[in-house]
């Protein structure tokens, strides 16, 4: 679930503005930071282990000189955790170019294999690098026809931005499961493209559309702009991005993900039958599912654990052990609030149930007389091969246990998760991939691969 940007302008230097669009996507990606600039010559890059400003200081983003450059945040689901696997990822044959990405490619052992066929040195095992290594070998000048032997080769969901010296190129998955748009600056001469508009508004860019699937998008140092639908399959948009990962305030696919969150507050409104006091989140993605609850209740609304707004996302945490560290370092709750109440506490998903446990533990300690945990995600239950970290069954707390379980398991003194009738209506659309919720996923893959592919995620590096 990385962050990607691409930004090419008339003549305007540009490394700044991928920093500030890389700030706007941080929710996407803490592990890693990357930008690379093309400077009429040859490409500069600069990455390293990080957020953004820990990455970039003025000193770096002055040597990125050029009109043209991409960006990545990293959310590490494939490859080590290092430098060597953050991206962009660089080549210099046939000519120089830089790829960033944003998903996962799930045959990317065959892909390596066909690699090495070719030739290909592999400097990483991220598969930021296949992808740029596909393209490259099978560049003869024209981007589209690069980008369709891409698509023909590499499976699962992705989104890519790739930078050459002769423009911007950005292409999205078949299936589109990974967002991709595209928006313009008028008054700057320049595009940009980015995983969700909240980057183009951050910037002053009116958002032009969101790439369809299958569809490559190439804009010249000219500017000029072509675009061509390569290979299209069933559409199916990864329906975690309204859930949990997109900024309130972006629009996805055409879907404002604040309003989607809305609406799920008020289908789980529809499935709650129990007496309680107050309504609260667990900040900060819960939040407007759970005043949308409240208001539909006609129950209080209370913040009853407060976010230390300086720690990031435990979820992206690349380890359990970080994550479990995390949650009290992140979340405090307010006694004053909740002692002596029974509270309805709106979670956004449910997913290893660690958060969930230590805050149904912390919000009894403070005196809470009952705890209700609501879910706006149906049970997790089957592994995420298209770009989320949760890659076996056994680390999913729904993967083999019922809600009863998982409600003893957790601590809580009731259950209830969101349907996928009532998910489907909240988000408006019925082109959601819903693989980690019913194991139906869009590209064909097996469940014996997916086992597969979890073995390997979690081979030691």
């Amino acid at each position: 679930m990385c962050g990607i940007v691409g930004i090419i302008s008339e003549s305007e230097k540009v490394s700044y503005k991928v920093y500030r669009a890389l700030v706007a996507l941080q929710h996407r990606g803490q592990n890693a930071s990357g930008i690379a600039a093309f400077d009429g010559e040859e490409i500069n890059i600069r990455k390293g282990l990080g957020l953004v400003n820990e990455v970039f200081d003025r000193a770096a983003l002055d040597e990125l000189e050029g009109s043209i450059g991409v960006g990545h945040v990293r959310y590490p689901t494939a490859g080590t955790d290092g430098v060597r696997d953050s991206q962009p990822a660089v080549t210099s044959i046939p000519q120089a170019m830089a790829l960033v990405e944003n998903g996962n490619v799930t045959n990317d052992a065959n892909v390596r294999a066909l690699l090495k066929r070719r030739g290909r040195a592999m400097r990483s095992t991220s598969d930021g690098e296949s992808l740029l290594k596909l393209f490259a070998s099978s560049y003869n000048g024209d981007p589209f026809e690069a980008a369709g032997s891409v698509m023909d080769l590499a499976e699962g969901g992705y989104s890519v931005v790739l930078l050459t010296t002769g423009g911007l190129l950005a292409f999205r998955d078949p299936c589109a499961i990974r967002p991709l748009v595209l928006g313009y600056s008028e008054a700057e001469r320049s595009y940009m493209f980015a995983s969700e508009t909240a980057a183009l508004d951050v910037l002053g860019y009116e958002l032009i559309r969101d790439l369809e699937a299958g569809e490559a998008v190439f804009i010249d140092r000219d500017l000029r702009v072509t675009s061509r639908i390569l290979k299209k399959d069933e559409v199916r948009h990864c329906m975690f991005e309204w859930v949990y990962f997109g900024r309130a305030d972006s629009v996805i696919d055409g879907i404002s993900v604040y309003e989607a969150r809305l609406n799920l507050g008020r289908e789980l409104a529809e499935l709650f039958d129990r007496d309680v006091d107050i309504v609260m989140p667990v900040p900060d993605t819960s939040v407007p599912a759970a005043l949308a609850f409240s208001e539909e209740r006609r129950l209080k609304y209370r913040e009853g654990v407060i976010k230390n707004r300086y720690i990031g996302r435990t979820f992206i945490m690349e380890s359990q052990k970080k994550r479990e560290s995390a949650v009290r370092d992140k979340l405090n709750p307010m006694r004053s609030e909740v002692a002596g109440k029974r509270i309805a506490m709106i979670d956004d998903s449910i997913v290893r149930g660690t958060t969930s446990r230590e805050i149904v533990e912390m919000l009894k300690k403070e005196g809470a007389k009952e705890v209700h945990l609501l879910s706006t995600c149906p049970p997790i239950k089957y592994p995420c091969v298209y770009g989320i970290d949760f890659s076996t069954r056994g680390e999913l707390i729904a993967g083999e246990k019922g809600v009863d379980e998982i409600r003893e398991d957790i601590g809580c003194d009731s259950l209830t998760y969101q349907t996928l009738d009532g998910l489907s209506r909240a988000i408006g659309s019925d082109r959601l991939c819903t693989a980690c919720l019913n194991g139906e996923y869009p590209t064909g893959i097996s469940h014996e691969d997916v086992r597969r592919l979890g073995a390997l995620r979690n081979q030691p590096a």
